[in-house]
């Protein structure tokens, strides 16, 4: 297999840059790089092979003998590499520039430049890591919620692979005892083994449906998306400067002055989420500000988290009525909706029953309520997590183990009327979803699409 390379870091300004070799050529292309000249027999520069996981320091040369660099090189010698391959790391100084003439390099001495998720691919291709475990990579890299880092880590130590490497077994275990009473087709299956089986079936019929709720809940904790409304003059660009913790709104006693939405990220006790700060609610005329309104609408119903904003000091009005019908209306019940009553430090005149949501009293005036806040809408981003819980990263996986979960059912069903063939036929079609999920078959179309999401040097 042709040798590969690429840049694996980030092509920025920074400490240091990784440009990655992988391939039966790899160590030899390497080599080269330590030679000032190609062209001549240099005696004083006669290069000490490099020892396989020792970092060795190195000036590193062009095709024309030209320094490019000194650089820690790394060899991970065959098979025990990232790839199962040959591979070398070469540790340059960082930035564009230099990464980039050793890459150019590198490919002038034959290597191939990789594709997106190449080394990865190898990786899978020579069982140095399973289908599980390289999805567990890509959600790592895209991981948003600090909380949801364990049961990643399990996936990508191996833990989930070797749950469904376990559960394997035992349906194959089950397997041979029916076929066995297949061959001898007089007798029916002994009680006991029937019992055993079909307690077997249901224990791993919970644990397949523990990791599909698990993971559905995982998925909706990705990319969440947070709503700040309210009519105008309540304090959103005020709430939504305290968040942030700069003065990303502009703020006035006009009403109307935010028009459009104004979107920015946010850390929420170690959860990203995309904040949206909307245009006040409110019955007007101008149509610049109407199509502001209903952007904020929009932005609502979409949301996945709304900060509904009101003003403490003042009695509630026919435009905040509107949006508390708006809410009880128009927002399904998956949405976390918090009631924010601002300017508590202000006399209350709001005596509206809010009971029907979580609710909270702050003033924007005081950054601690930011904390108050974020630990408030955190509750809603957090997942239980205990030793029995893994969630599947990819909807393929999640697909192949509802297929893998209903044949269960189908089989421990059958069993129960004594269809054994049957029964036998929905094991085996369980097992191969099984092996779907982490040794995929005949499926290279899956494998490219799912690999081009990973980054060039991985």
């Amino acid at each position: 297999m042709h040798t590969i390379v690429a840049i694996a870091t980030a092509l920025a300004k920074s400490a240091i840059s990784i440009i990655r070799l992988s391939g039966d050529e790899a160590l030899m292309i390497a080599t080269k790089l330590l030679v000032p000249n190609q062209l001549e027999n240099n005696k004083e520069k006669i290069y000490k092979p490099l020892q396989p996981r020792r970092a060795t320091l190195c000036n590193i040369y062009n095709t024309q003998g030209d320094m490019l660099d000194k650089a820690i090189i790394i060899y991970f010698k065959a098979p025990a590499s990232f790839t199962g391959e040959d591979i070398v790391e070469i540790q340059s100084h960082g930035g564009i520039l230099v990464a980039n003439e050793i890459l150019k390099t590198c490919l002038s001495f034959g290597a191939t430049l990789a594709k997106a998720g190449e080394f990865s691919m190898r990786a899978l291709r020579h069982n140095k890591l399973d289908l599980v475990e390289l999805e567990a990579t890509l959600a790592l890299i895209n991981n948003t919620n600090t909380n949801l880092t364990k049961l990643l880590t399990r996936n990508l130590d191996g833990q989930l692979s070797h749950m469904l490497e376990t559960i394997r077994l035992e349906i194959l275990s089950i397997i041979a005892q029916i076929e066995v009473n297949i061959d001898y087709s007089d007798e029916d299956l002994d009680p006991t083994i029937l019992t055993q089986s079909l307690t077997t079936l249901t224990t791993i019929s919970h644990k397949f449906q523990g990791i599909l709720d698990s993971s559905r809940h995982y998925h909706k904790l990705q990319d969440i998306k947070l709503c700040i409304i309210g009519k105008p003059n309540v304090g959103k660009s005020s709430l939504l400067n305290l968040l942030l913790m700069q003065d990303r709104a502009i703020v006035s006693e006009q009403a109307g002055t935010t028009r459009d939405t104004i979107t920015a990220m946010l850390d929420i006790c170690g959860h990203l989420v995309s904040l949206a700060d909307t245009a006040g609610i409110r019955t007007s005329t101008d149509s610049i500000e109407m199509q502001g309104i209903e952007r904020s609408l929009q932005s609502a119903k979409e949301s996945d988290i709304l900060l509904c904003v009101f003003d403490i000091a003042k009695p509630m009005d026919t435009e905040d009525l509107r949006i508390m019908d708006f809410l009880t209306q128009e927002c399904n019940k998956e949405k976390f909706i918090l009631i924010v009553l601002n300017k508590n430090d202000l006399a209350q005149q709001n005596t509206y029953d809010f009971s029907a949501f979580p609710t909270i009293q702050i003033n924007t005036k005081e950054q601690t309520n930011a904390t108050l806040l974020k630990e408030k809408i955190a509750t809603f981003l957090t997942m239980e997590i205990n030793n029995e819980t893994f969630v599947l990263t990819n909807t393929m996986q999640s697909t192949l183990l509802e297929s893998a979960y209903k044949n269960l059912s189908i089989a421990a069903e059958l069993l129960t009327q004594g269809s054994l063939e049957l029964a036998s036929y929905e094991l085996h079609q369980s097992l191969q979803a099984l092996g779907e999920m982490t040794h995929p078959y005949n499926v290279e179309d899956m494998l490219e699409v799912m690999f081009s999401q990973f980054c060039v040097g991985k």
